[in-house]
């Protein structure tokens, strides 16, 4: 169990125990290489929710911020907002003790943010990593090597005129002969990969520490598994802090990235327990986002101030559609799911489904204004795609087209996918909602007579979708009438009666089915 108790040492037990409910749905695992982008859409779409602590949160920001995307300044202004918000209770205790593992901590990203540790949330972090410090040097209130890093690297990372030398010589007094750095918990000194990961960084900021850093780096190395990995309470986030670490300090650490590539999700999200079953999470995707982006605490940057301002909302997604679906994910968490009307082309569907397009001869580059800069590299680019349904209401694999939006011809009732990002032989667009593989026309039964009842018979509907029911007169809405029987009544006299039956549900589409009319209703 070492990973909660670092975290508990270093920055509060209240972060620790609150990372072990940032669970999604389970996934499928896939063994493939490690997709950093993946990682990163699977984080804003499943950032922790506005409850969960600061400390979370900024684990989340420096993941996204190790990318170095602006696709992700939404998200990241965001987080930046929720710390704003969460700083005095994040930072003092009840007693108004500052917690100086914790000011550092904040101070580390929203360095990395490239806003200004002095002055965030009307504090001065940086000034907050030195209050009170004891003569020892302590960071926090426990003895751990994980706290004295954050401090160091915080004041080093934010451009402090100084680091007290307390803090370095307190840091030095926690790695072992072995060469590890770990935390003291009840007199016993415990070795642990993360805060070795940590420490390494830390020992990159002072410089001038060779003999430390090779010790600490030969532990690392007899430590690491044969398949890549570092055994500790959740692999992932060791491999990812400790192996960004190791190459940050120009070692080989291939084999760290592969194995990450094994145990990641198709969700994108990485487990924080290698056991069977278990779900992507935020906190230990956020750790292996370190080492696929190539970054440590000490060199996550992205200034959000020259990212272009938050990109306008994709109009609402729809849940119902008679000609061609248009799926937009601009790949930072941010996609609709359109219905298209015409369709002659891939152009004049996205444009039918209420989306702008920007397009330099037939291929899109721009929807609905996004992105603001085009990427002169093509790293990054609108892939487009397609999909058709089953005959059970699914929908079959996404498929990349082989022809421009300008002289494809979708077909009635199939997708088309639009996805913002990098090359992909399977795309991270999601389909749209299923439809169904039995659909009945309802039917009426009963006489349509006057204090008659008539009977609504819905048919069964696959998948089983919740129906909802309204009784017509001559086309128009009933008051009210919404069971599966109806009383007729004076003013249904010589007027036809119909039902309408509405299926909709999560992940499916809604669709609406009329029924025959009756006769006229007779005295």
């Amino acid at each position: 169990m070492q990973r909660p108790l670092t975290r508990a040492l270093a920055v509060g037990a209240a972060a620790a125990l609150a990372a072990s409910a940032l669970i999604a749905s389970a996934p499928t695992a896939a063994a493939a290489e490690p997709d950093a982008a993946k990682a990163a859409n699977y984080l804003v779409t499943n950032l922790p929710s506005p409850d969960a602590g600061a400390g979370i949160a900024i684990t989340t920001a420096l993941g996204l911020a190790s990318t170095g995307d602006c696709s992700y300044a939404p998200t990241l202004r965001r987080l930046a907002q929720r710390l704003e918000n969460k700083a005095k209770g994040y930072l003092f205790n009840e007693d108004g003790d500052v917690n100086q593992a914790r000011a550092a901590n904040m101070a580390i990203a929203v360095t990395a943010l490239g806003l200004n540790p002095r002055a965030f949330a009307g504090y001065d972090l940086l000034t907050l990593v030195k209050q009170d410090l004891p003569a020892d040097g302590q960071i926090g209130p426990s003895k751990s090597a994980f706290s004295q890093s954050l401090g160091i690297i915080a004041l080093d990372k934010g451009k402090a005129q100084s680091i007290p030398v307390t803090m370095l010589t307190n840091l030095l007094s926690q790695q072992d002969d072995s060469g590890a750095f770990g935390y003291t918990f009840e007199g016993t000194f415990t070795a642990d990969p993360d805060t070795t990961g940590l420490s390494l960084v830390a020992l990159d900021a002072i410089g001038e520490l060779d003999p430390q850093v090779a010790s600490a780096v030969g532990w690392a190395k007899d430590n690491q598994t044969d398949d890549g990995y570092w055994e500790a309470y959740s692999p992932v986030d060791s491999t990812g802090l400790l192996g960004s670490a190791l190459e940050a300090a120009g070692e080989n650490v291939d084999n760290a990235k592969t194995w990450l590539g094994s145990v990641q999700h198709e969700d994108g999200g990485f487990p924080n327990s290698l056991d069977a079953g278990t779900a992507s999470d935020a906190m230990t995707t956020a750790n292996a986002l370190l080492l696929l982006s190539g970054k440590t605490a000490l060199d996550v940057s992205i200034d959000l101030s020259s990212c272009a301002a938050n990109p306008a909302s994709l109009p609402a997604s729809s849940t119902s559609c008679t000609g061609v679906w248009v799926v937009v994910d601009r790949g930072n968490g941010q996609a609709t799911t359109r219905c298209a009307t015409s369709y002659r082309t891939g152009l004049k569907a996205l444009k039918s489904a209420g989306l702008t397009v920007g397009d330099d001869n037939g291929f899109v580059n721009r929807i609905n204004g996004y992105p603001y800069n085009l990427d002169a590299t093509w790293s990054k680019y609108w892939g487009y795609w397609y999909a058709n349904p089953n005959p059970d209401g699914s929908w079959g694999e996404w498929q990349s087209y082989n022809v421009g939006a300008a002289q494809s011809a979708p077909k009635k009732g199939a997708a088309e996918g639009w996805y913002y990002g990098g090359f992909s032989s399977t795309s991270a667009l999601k389909p749209p909602p299923a439809g169904y593989s039995s659909s009945p026309t309802p039917t009426i039964s009963g006489t349509a007579k006057y204090t008659k009842t008539l009977t609504a018979k819905p048919g069964t509907w696959t998948p089983k979708p919740t129906l909802k029911l309204q009784w017509y007169r001559s086309g128009k809405a009933i008051s009210k009438a919404t069971k599966t029987t109806y009383k007729l009544t004076k003013s249904d006299i010589g007027k036809t009666i119909t039902v309408k039956v509405t299926a909709s549900g999560s992940g499916l589409q809604t669709v609406a089915k009329t029924s025959k009319a009756t006769a006229k209703v007779v005295k």
